[in-house]
């Protein structure tokens, strides 16, 4: 057994023990089924571990996780792509005939 399966039957032990302090039926329901929950991922490792390959090791439960993808960021708003040529600019005293009043 490893040390997260005990781990996690510990969890669960707790659970129980606080079940008995309790008098709302709610915690109480709430509580037996975290406890179920850690026997339930207790078990899932417990299978996990006997599914593995002899090669292959189990991950440890401090790794982090991959970075998520981040898609490359869009160049700036005011920078015109490469080979485009750069939008004119109205000054406050020339009005913009396209726009229409």
């Amino acid at each position: 057994m490893t040390e997260l399966v005990k781990r996690y039957r510990r969890n669960a032990e707790k659970c129980l023990r606080l079940v008995q302090d309790f008098g709302d039926p709610e915690a109480k329901r709430s509580l037996l089924a975290m406890a179920n929950a850690w026997l339930m991922l207790a078990a899932q490792r417990e299978k996990n571990i006997e599914a593995a390959p002899a090669n292959e090791s189990t991950s440890p439960i401090n790794e982090p996780p991959p970075p998520p993808y981040e898609p490359p960021a869009p160049p700036p708003i005011d920078e015109p792509p490469p080979g485009s040529e750069p939008p004119q600019r109205l000054s406050a005293a020339e009005p913009d005939d396209s726009v229409q009043s």
